[in-house]
Protein backbone atom coordinates (compact mmCIF):
# COMPACT_ATOMS: atom_id res chain seq x y z
CA UNK A 1 0.00 0.00 0.00
CA UNK A 2 0.83 3.54 -0.65
CA UNK A 3 -0.18 6.17 1.94
CA UNK A 4 0.24 9.79 1.12
CA UNK A 5 0.26 12.41 3.90
CA UNK A 6 -0.11 15.62 2.45
CA UNK A 7 -1.16 18.93 2.96
CA UNK A 8 -0.22 22.43 4.71
CA UNK A 9 3.02 23.27 5.52
CA UNK A 10 3.79 22.64 9.35
CA UNK A 11 0.60 20.31 9.86
CA UNK A 12 3.09 17.63 11.62
CA UNK A 13 3.82 15.67 8.35
CA UNK A 14 7.29 15.10 9.06
CA UNK A 15 6.47 14.31 12.68
CA UNK A 16 3.82 11.73 11.80
CA UNK A 17 6.44 10.39 9.20
CA UNK A 18 8.62 9.87 11.96
CA UNK A 19 6.20 8.00 14.35
CA UNK A 20 5.18 5.83 11.46
CA UNK A 21 9.04 4.77 10.95
CA UNK A 22 8.92 3.89 14.40
CA UNK A 23 5.67 2.08 15.05
CA UNK A 24 5.53 -0.27 11.04
CA UNK A 25 9.24 0.58 9.90
CA UNK A 26 8.32 2.12 6.76
CA UNK A 27 10.46 3.57 4.53
CA UNK A 28 9.18 6.98 4.07
CA UNK A 29 9.96 9.42 1.15
CA UNK A 30 9.70 13.76 1.60
CA UNK A 31 8.42 15.23 -1.69
CA UNK A 32 10.64 17.83 -0.51
CA UNK A 33 13.62 15.51 -1.24
CA UNK A 34 12.31 15.17 -4.74
CA UNK A 35 12.04 19.26 -4.91
CA UNK A 36 15.22 19.69 -3.95
CA UNK A 37 16.64 16.71 -6.13
CA UNK A 38 15.04 17.89 -9.53
CA UNK A 39 15.60 21.67 -8.42
CA UNK A 40 19.66 21.08 -7.94
CA UNK A 41 19.88 18.13 -10.54
CA UNK A 42 19.05 19.62 -13.15
CA UNK A 43 18.26 23.11 -13.33
CA UNK A 44 16.72 23.38 -17.17
CA UNK A 45 13.65 22.52 -15.22
CA UNK A 46 13.75 25.51 -14.14
CA UNK A 47 11.87 23.87 -10.33
CA UNK A 48 11.98 27.99 -8.06
CA UNK A 49 12.23 26.15 -4.76
CA UNK A 50 10.80 29.66 -3.69
CA UNK A 51 7.58 29.73 -5.53
CA UNK A 52 4.26 29.16 -3.70
CA UNK A 53 3.71 24.91 -2.81
CA UNK A 54 1.12 24.88 -5.09
CA UNK A 55 3.09 26.07 -7.73
CA UNK A 56 5.77 23.41 -7.53
CA UNK A 57 3.62 20.93 -7.12
CA UNK A 58 2.16 20.81 -10.17
CA UNK A 59 5.77 21.14 -12.04
CA UNK A 60 6.65 18.06 -9.71
CA UNK A 61 2.79 15.74 -10.41
CA UNK A 62 4.98 14.05 -13.07
CA UNK A 63 7.95 12.59 -11.11
CA UNK A 64 5.41 11.82 -8.04
CA UNK A 65 3.31 10.00 -10.41
CA UNK A 66 6.45 8.28 -11.48
CA UNK A 67 7.77 7.28 -8.54
CA UNK A 68 4.49 6.25 -7.18
CA UNK A 69 4.09 3.96 -10.34
CA UNK A 70 7.43 2.42 -9.24
CA UNK A 71 6.71 1.76 -5.62
CA UNK A 72 3.27 0.16 -6.67
CA UNK A 73 4.76 -2.35 -8.77
CA UNK A 74 7.52 -2.89 -6.19
CA UNK A 75 4.32 -4.25 -3.88
CA UNK A 76 6.27 -2.40 -0.49
CA UNK A 77 4.29 -0.22 1.95
CA UNK A 78 5.35 3.44 1.32
CA UNK A 79 4.59 6.74 3.21
CA UNK A 80 4.83 9.67 0.87
CA UNK A 81 4.75 12.97 2.94
CA UNK A 82 4.90 16.66 1.96
CA UNK A 83 3.09 19.13 0.83
CA UNK A 84 3.67 18.46 -3.11
CA UNK A 85 0.45 16.39 -4.05
CA UNK A 86 -2.62 18.44 -3.90
CA UNK A 87 -6.32 17.35 -4.16
CA UNK A 88 -6.68 17.34 -7.67
CA UNK A 89 -3.50 15.38 -8.76
CA UNK A 90 -4.60 13.01 -5.35
CA UNK A 91 -7.92 12.37 -6.89
CA UNK A 92 -6.24 11.14 -10.33
CA UNK A 93 -4.09 9.14 -8.19
CA UNK A 94 -6.96 7.40 -6.26
CA UNK A 95 -8.54 6.79 -9.48
CA UNK A 96 -5.30 5.58 -11.56
CA UNK A 97 -4.63 3.18 -8.69
CA UNK A 98 -8.00 2.03 -7.28
CA UNK A 99 -7.42 0.42 -3.87
CA UNK A 100 -3.52 0.77 -3.91
CA UNK A 101 -3.60 4.51 -1.84
CA UNK A 102 -4.32 5.94 1.00
CA UNK A 103 -4.62 9.63 1.18
CA UNK A 104 -4.65 12.15 4.05
CA UNK A 105 -4.43 16.00 3.61
CA UNK A 106 -3.82 17.83 6.98
CA UNK A 107 -4.21 20.99 7.27
CA UNK A 108 -5.37 23.97 10.42
CA UNK A 109 -7.84 26.54 9.46
CA UNK A 110 -9.75 26.43 12.88
CA UNK A 111 -6.69 27.06 15.04
CA UNK A 112 -5.63 30.02 17.03
CA UNK A 113 -2.62 31.77 15.38
CA UNK A 114 -0.86 32.40 18.64
CA UNK A 115 -1.45 28.97 19.78
CA UNK A 116 0.11 27.31 16.34
CA UNK A 117 3.66 29.70 16.62
CA UNK A 118 3.82 28.41 20.02
CA UNK A 119 3.48 24.81 18.98
CA UNK A 120 6.20 25.63 16.05
CA UNK A 121 7.98 26.82 18.16
CA UNK A 122 7.56 23.86 20.89
CA UNK A 123 8.46 21.58 18.06
CA UNK A 124 11.07 23.31 16.33
CA UNK A 125 14.33 20.77 17.73
CA UNK A 126 12.81 17.65 16.17
CA UNK A 127 12.49 19.07 12.68
CA UNK A 128 14.92 18.69 10.05
CA UNK A 129 14.84 22.78 8.97
CA UNK A 130 12.93 24.65 11.10
CA UNK A 131 13.06 27.80 8.53
CA UNK A 132 10.78 29.65 10.04
CA UNK A 133 13.08 30.65 12.91
CA UNK A 134 14.78 32.93 11.13
CA UNK A 135 11.78 35.13 11.02
CA UNK A 136 11.23 38.30 12.87
CA UNK A 137 7.98 38.54 15.21
CA UNK A 138 5.85 40.05 12.47
CA UNK A 139 6.80 38.27 9.89
CA UNK A 140 6.28 35.20 11.32
CA UNK A 141 2.69 36.14 12.31
CA UNK A 142 2.14 36.60 8.68
CA UNK A 143 3.26 33.18 7.81
CA UNK A 144 0.64 31.51 10.27
CA UNK A 145 -1.98 33.49 9.18
CA UNK A 146 -0.82 32.89 5.65
CA UNK A 147 -1.13 29.20 6.44
CA UNK A 148 -4.42 29.21 8.07
CA UNK A 149 -5.99 30.72 5.06
CA UNK A 150 -4.31 28.06 2.66
CA UNK A 151 -5.74 25.67 5.40
CA UNK A 152 -9.06 26.77 4.50
CA UNK A 153 -8.41 26.11 0.57
CA UNK A 154 -6.83 22.94 1.21
CA UNK A 155 -10.12 21.64 2.86
CA UNK A 156 -12.18 23.20 -0.16
CA UNK A 157 -10.17 21.72 -2.55
CA UNK A 158 -10.68 18.28 -0.43
CA UNK A 159 -13.81 18.59 -0.65
CA UNK A 160 -14.49 19.30 -4.31
CA UNK A 161 -11.89 16.27 -4.77
CA UNK A 162 -12.99 13.85 -2.95
CA UNK A 163 -10.28 14.11 -0.65
CA UNK A 164 -9.71 13.32 3.32
CA UNK A 165 -8.91 16.54 4.85
CA UNK A 166 -7.89 16.59 8.75
CA UNK A 167 -8.17 19.54 11.16
CA UNK A 168 -4.88 19.63 13.20
CA UNK A 169 -5.31 21.40 16.64
CA UNK A 170 -2.27 19.62 18.46
CA UNK A 171 -0.15 17.33 16.14
CA UNK A 172 0.89 15.35 19.33
CA UNK A 173 -2.33 14.84 21.07
CA UNK A 174 -3.68 13.40 17.88
CA UNK A 175 -0.97 11.67 16.53
CA UNK A 176 -2.54 8.22 16.88
CA UNK A 177 -6.06 9.46 15.46
CA UNK A 178 -4.06 10.83 12.44
CA UNK A 179 -2.24 7.64 11.87
CA UNK A 180 -5.22 5.45 12.28
CA UNK A 181 -7.13 7.62 10.11
CA UNK A 182 -4.73 7.12 6.91
CA UNK A 183 -3.70 3.59 7.45
CA UNK A 184 -6.91 2.13 8.15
Amino acid sequence: MIYILAGIAKSGKSLIAKEMIKRYHMEVIATDRIMMMLHHGNKDLKIDVTRSDQSVSQMLEPYIGGLITSLINSKKDVLIEGVHIQPQFAKHLAQKYRGKLKILFLGYKDIKPNIKQQELLDYAHLLDNPWYLDYDADAFTKLINYLIKESNALEKACLKYGQTYYEVQSVTNQMDDIINKLIN
